[in-house]
């Protein structure tokens, strides 16, 4: 996960924490491999999947809810709207930025209430998630967000506490190989219920709106554990531990995460885990348990088509069961138009109620001209990708245009049946101090288009 200053968690009981304050944290990366892939086929005309016409499927009846939790602020609506929920805002926003931020992001992550009280006086409903590592141990040296006001950790006390933490056969502990945060003992009672203490005591203090579970995915533990053969490969699935009553991992993660979800939904606290982009073939978490998902790394141009399916399956399944959704993806530089448009067009193919977008360059508060733009509600909610097979690529209109998303790897020349206009961004970037909207919009007519392979278009009537 990246981020300015990045907060990896693990909560302190505040009357029993011994932590350390003050620092700033380091990035945690959270990527899965992509798993084999087989040959996908593009149909031509309209596909065969399960759709409706008419707007995205209807959230939740609560008031004000995310996910189905009734929370204190109301997530918004996206329906009909392009709804952006930043990564890290930077500390020391001037006035005219915190203006720009309510008006324009639904909310953010990872701020002290140094920082949220301001924008929220402008803005009461602004969003801002807690951040906190789902199944690790923040590193000794890397800090967070301890009590809404300070940046600290609580490793001293958790330490202290060595059934908490997973141990290979040796007995030992087993350490990330990314950056050195430790997995835990999800089976263990006091881990258990130290984890959901101090995750609704910190979101308390902070007053967040929902917690960011980051590096939550078992399909992690192939990548950043190198010392425990159960976990290699496919050993998430695959092997029957003892520790864990002979279940397999993701079995245990699955009887740990629903109880922790529900006793958190039950105080309006909405649990968001970071499950990754839905690549790994093998892995048959159902990440279906809690109020969301956040998935980084989603719709990546350099998916195969088979995995962009699978993936793009995946999250449409959670969109239509009514879940909170954040999507982020990274930019190599912000004028990389070709990826800004493979991300907004994948983000509204499969955008529901509650679907929240994010990707930037250089830092998170950062603007792009494209996201202003004005399609109205979806005329179709498909179940799977099937449904929106147009042509050879995949089509999702809308009141006032249509998205085209081409993941194979030949170009695709595609007839559109009417005159549209071409949305043609330009500039788009860091937010300036005096809260400038950075890029404009300019527009082509077409009738016909060439969607790149591994690229989109986004159209308006």
């Amino acid at each position: 996960m990246r981020a300015l200053r990045l907060s990896l968690v693990g909560l302190p009981l505040v009357s029993a924490l011994a932590c350390s304050s003050g620092g700033t944290g380091g990035s945690t990366s959270t990527g899965t491999g992509s798993g084999a892939s087989a040959n996908a086929t593009n149909g031509t005309g309209v596909g065969t999947g399960t759709a409706t016409t008419g707007s995205a499927a209807t959230s939740s009846t609560t008031t004000g809810a995310g996910g189905g939790v009734a929370t204190k602020r109301p997530y918004p609506d996206t329906s009909s709207t392009i709804s952006i929920l930043a990564d890290q805002f930077p500390s020391g926003l001037t006035a005219a930025q915190r203006q720009f931020a309510v008006d324009h992001y639904v909310g953010t992550q990872k701020l002290t209430l140094a920082e949220s009280q301001p924008l929220r006086a402008l803005k009461p409903d602004f969003l801002v998630l807690h951040y906190h590592l789902a199944i690790w141990q923040s590193a000794p040296a890397v800090d967070f967000i301890v009590d809404g006001m300070n940046w600290g950790n609580d490793y001293p006390m958790v330490t202290t506490h060595e059934s908490w933490f997973w141990h290979n056969l040796q007995g030992q502990r087993v350490a990330s190989t990314a950056d050195g945060k430790l997995l835990m003992m999800l089976g263990d009672p006091g881990f258990q219920a130290y984890w959901q203490s101090s995750l609704e005591q910190q979101v308390a203090a902070g007053d967040y709106d929902g917690i960011f579970f980051d590096s939550a995915s078992p399909a992690l533990l192939q990548g950043e554990t190198n010392n425990d053969p159960r976990l290699a490969g496919t050993g998430a699935k695959d092997s029957m531990i003892a520790e864990l009553g002979n279940q397999s991992y993701i079995q245990s993660w699955q009887a740990w995460i629903k109880p922790l979800n529900d006793a958190l939904a039950a105080k309006g606290i909405p649990l968001i885990p970071n499950t990754s982009a839905f690549t790994t073939t093998w892995d048959n978490t159902n990440y279906d348990l809690t109020a969301g998902i956040f998935s980084e790394g989603f719709a990546d141009p350099s998916f195969a088509t088979a995995d962009w399916k699978a993936s793009t399956n995946q999250i449409l399944k959670i969109v239509n069961d009514a879940k909170i959704v954040i999507l982020q993806n990274y930019l190599g530089s912000a004028g990389d138009l070709a990826k800004r448009r493979y991300y907004l067009a994948n983000y509204l193919l499969v955008k529901g109620t509650k679907t929240y977008l994010d990707y930037f360059a250089q830092g998170p508060f950062e603007w792009y001209p494209e996201w202003g733009i004005d399609l109205g509600a979806a005329s179709i909610t498909a179940m799977t990708v099937d449904a929106l097979a147009y042509q050879g690529i995949y089509r999702r209109d809308f009141a006032k245009g249509s998205v085209l998303v081409n993941p194979g790897a030949t170009d695709v020349m595609v007839s559109l049946g009417a005159t549209m206009n071409r949305v043609e961004p330009s500039g788009g970037g860091p937010v300036d101090a005096n809260g400038d909207l950075p890029g404009t919009i300019g527009m082509t007519s077409v009738s016909t288009i060439l969607v790149p392979a591994h690229g989109a278009e986004i159209l308006l009537k």
